[in-house]
């Protein structure tokens, strides 16, 4: 029988919008559009840089060493919103 390793799971991956981050503490959440669950998400497991509220986003699951519990794993930036500028005045 062979031996698996954590290396040799397939992770299955979600999408899903950030609707909280706090770029000061480095972590937030992001709300899945496949389960509806609400994710935590932490800065050592984001892929380039950082998140921001609304952004839509791709990530694994895995379970953290500190909690025990389901976090976003591997959060990979897939479209971030435009920011309008808001006519003040008119």
């Amino acid at each position: 029988m062979r031996e698996f390793k954590d290396s040799d799971i397939v992770q299955e991956r979600m999408w899903g919008i950030v609707t909280k981050y706090d770029k000061e503490r480095g972590f937030g959440f992001i709300k899945s559009k496949v389960d509806g669950h609400s994710y935590f998400a932490h800065v050592s497991q984001i892929q380039d840089g950082t998140l921001e509220r609304g952004y839509l986003v791709e990530f694994g699951v895995g379970i953290s060493k500190k909690t025990d519990r389901e976090q976003a794993e591997n959060v990979i930036v897939i479209e971030a919103p435009v920011h309008r500028s808001r006519r003040r005045g008119r």
